[in-house]
């Protein structure tokens, strides 16, 4: 399990904008969760969460073409930690 603060859960809630309407039941999960936080509070995720939650964060910082990723340097530390606690 790994803790994101209350700005790298609202990077999350951005990334997720686009799985809402998933029929994935892993993605549904995670934006389900996400709404029982409205306040942005720290939250806990589980590896398997965490994984759907680093594909949404890749999808989200593609560029148009799919080739490159251009980055915030908040996502930056948000993928660093998330493909730290992943490769553990």
């Amino acid at each position: 399990m790994l803790t994101l603060n209350s700005i790298e859960v609202k990077i999350v809630r951005v990334w997720s904008e686009q799985a809402e309407s998933s029929p994935f039941p892993q993605e549904q999960s995670v934006v389900r969760r996400l709404k029982q936080n409205p306040s942005n509070l720290s939250m806990t995720f589980s590896r398997k969460e965490l994984e759907v939650i680093l594909h949404w964060g890749e999808t989200e910082t593609r560029g148009h073409h799919g080739l490159d990723q251009y980055l915030l340097e908040i996502e930056a530390a948000l993928f660093e930690k998330i493909n730290g606690y992943l490769n553990q």
